[in-house]
């Protein structure tokens, strides 16, 4: 009964004693006297401290703080504020008994480190000695190794759930780390690790939940003291890898990444966002490889020199692979001229990704290109090589035909807003040319000029059939300048031959044509050696009313030396002034007339044979033409 009745008192005792000892008011005073010898430009403060016998249902030794807040106004460490919601430190009684310090872990659930300034650069050692300086001169000296072992901070672990980092300056500049752990590897000399897990930057233009990051961090203090870290993980489906060493006394940063497959549109939304990049530029279904470099100051690293190698831009556009490019300076972006080889770019997805579509009926498919490219700014750059694919479109009668250069070589330059193509050699499918075409265009390919100096031309049968309702074009020869703004045609003027040409029955014998632009039309200048009209052809149907039946050989009607002009404002408002051949020896027709965009008809027809004139009124459409004879046989000229 006296063993039972003492167990009873001690147990008590004890924990009447472990009660009070272990008091949340006792704890939070301890914790209070420990904050304050942490730092003297450190405040810190919490909502609670106490002590916790478990975790879960398993034991444990800890201390729990809730609601920490700590702050400096301290510059060189850019008066950060850190707030942790709960704080555990576990304790090890074993350590206590081994004479060793009972904490050595930190643990966190949630912690937010604000930056509320930019780091200023301190130097420690003056910061020391004038500490030093005002305080009295110490009674009693410790060696360096008795203060490294008397002030040593046992802790050798830190483990964070999730870490937010953000800066007040700069907002944009905000990271998330996951399982964020701190390890001491060695006192003396000292060595840390730090692993973490993140979404890269946590843009939500980069697609957080398919963009994961590992954070690997060393820092050895001997023989010098430098912070080693390695960057790397998934982006969306691409793979990159940042390997970055700070040398902290010379203050000298050198990284190395490597990067694969990354998607250009998530790269240059970032580049974007803080105007590192034109913001026209669009990167849809282009992928980036690349390999860079650079050594440079901590504080200057915004401005300094960066190596590029073994870059690849690939996708829908085709490829695109640079050797080497040098970046002089990141902000603002600077970099030498850069020489791309080029495979297969298609031009029209190169405009979208400069952000500027083809945007005209007169071109098809844009076609790709091969060759070499100088690149000077996104605003600046020249091609050289071949192109192919390029389709020219031709209407007629609601019906349209594609013209393709299967090849195309010259060169193609952007200057601002300007683009400019050079063509040197040009293989038409189903088709020749001999000649020089020079073009220019603003970058939606509204405004256009364009010089000819052609030798040789001729078109795709089918593209000949479609434009002569069935005949064909021979070979052409063209020198012409054409304007175009906003769409519509603003200047032409040119000579065009032809050496022969069937229209619908109509066969047309060297034919020359100047064009030229005037008054809001288009006057032509024509001038045909000869012009055989069949019998079977719409058109003779139409001249047989107008013509005498003796020049009709063989029911064909055979024109010389025909000369007239024609007036053309649009594709239905079309006027002929002054037009007239020769038939046989003593025959003669002109005529003149017009018709409007209801195809209304208006003119006159006058024929001549010897002496004998007749004359006809042209009334009636285009569709169907009126003749109303006002002169009779015997009239003399």
């Amino acid at each position: 009964m006296a063993i039972l009745l003492s167990g009873f008192i001690l147990s008590f005792f004890l924990g009447y004693t472990a009660k009070s000892l272990l008091s949340p008011s006792r704890v939070a005073a301890r914790i209070e006297k420990a904050a304050s010898h942490i730092h003297k430009d450190i405040k810190v403060k919490f909502a609670s401290a106490q002590f916790s016998l478990s975790d879960g249902i398993l034991p444990r030794f800890a201390v729990i703080i809730s609601q920490v807040h700590m702050e400096s106004e301290q510059k060189c460490w850019a008066s950060p504020i850190l707030e942790v919601d709960e704080l555990r430190l576990p304790l090890s009684f074993w350590n206590v008994i081994r004479g060793q310090a009972p904490v050595q872990n930190i643990e966190a659930n949630n912690v937010r480190l604000v930056l509320r300034e930019d780091f200023k650069n301190c130097d420690p050692q003056e910061e020391q000695s004038t500490e030093v300086s005002k305080a009295p001169p110490p009674l009693v000296t410790l060696s360096p190794s008795e203060q490294s072992k008397k002030y040593r901070n046992d802790v050798r672990g830190v483990r964070v759930q999730k870490l937010e980092i953000s800066s007040e300056k700069y907002p944009q500049f905000h990271s998330e780390l996951f399982n964020f752990v701190v390890k001491v590897k060695s006192f003396e000399p000292k060595v840390i690790e730090v692993t973490a897990k993140t979404h890269l930057l946590k843009d939500a233009q980069v697609g957080d939940y398919l963009s994961h990051a590992n954070l690997y961090v060393q820092y050895k203090e001997s023989p010098e003291a430098t912070i080693q870290s390695h960057f790397f993980g998934n982006w969306r489906e691409g793979h990159y890898s940042l390997i970055a060493n700070y040398t902290v006394d010379e203050q000298l940063l050198a990284i190395e990444t490597d990067l694969k497959h990354i998607p250009l549109s998530q790269i240059l939304a970032i580049m974007q966002k803080y105007n590192l990049a034109s913001k026209e530029l669009n990167g849809r279904q282009v992928w980036l490889s690349t390999k860079a470099r650079m050594v440079a100051p901590l504080d200057e690293i915004r401005n300094s020199p960066v190596e590029v190698r073994d870059l690849r831009l690939e996708g829908d556009l085709g490829e695109m692979r640079v050797d080497r490019m040098d970046i002089s300076s990141v902000e603002p972006l600077r970099y030498s001229p850069v020489m791309v080889d080029v495979k297969k770019l298609d031009v029209g997805k190169l405009l979208v990704l400069l952000n500027r579509p083809k945007n005209t009926s007169m071109l098809g498919e844009l076609g790709v290109f091969s060759g070499r490219a100088e690149i000077v700014s996104d605003r600046k750059m020249k091609m050289t090589g071949e192109h192919s694919g390029l389709q020219f479109v031709f209407s007629n009668k609601g019906q349209r035909e594609l013209q393709v250069i299967e090849h195309m070589v010259g060169d193609i330059a952007l200057q601002d807003d300007d683009w400019s193509f050079h063509i040197k050699r040009v293989e038409p499918r189903g088709g020749s040319f001999i000649g020089d075409v020079k073009m220019k265009a603003d970058r939606d390919f509204q405004d256009i000029e364009v010089k000819t100096r052609v030798e040789e031309v001729s078109l795709d049968p089918a593209v000949q059939k479609l434009m002569t309702n069935g005949g064909d074009i021979g070979l052409l020869s063209l020198d012409g300048d054409i304007k175009i703004k906003k769409g519509q045609m603003t200047y032409l003027k040119g000579l065009l031959r032809v050496d022969s040409m069937n229209v619908e029955g109509l066969s047309f014998e060297k034919t020359k044509a100047s064009v030229d632009w005037s008054h809001g039309e288009i006057v032509l200048n024509t001038q045909v050696k000869s012009l055989q009209v069949a019998s079977a052809s719409p058109g003779a149907e139409i001249l047989k009313q107008v013509t005498e039946p003796v020049w009709w050989n063989q029911g064909a009607l055979r024109l010389t030396t025909l000369t007239g002009q024609f007036h053309l404002k649009n594709r239905a408002d079309l006027s002929w002034k002054n037009f007239q051949g020769q038939v046989g020896k003593s025959g003669r027709l002109l005529t003149d007339g017009s018709w409007n965009e209801s195809g209304d008809l208006k003119g006159s027809v006058h024929a001549k044979e010897g002496k004998n004139h007749k004359k006809w009124v042209i009334e009636g459409t285009r569709e169907k033409p009126a003749f109303i004879e006002e002169s009779t046989k015997g009239l003399r000229k």
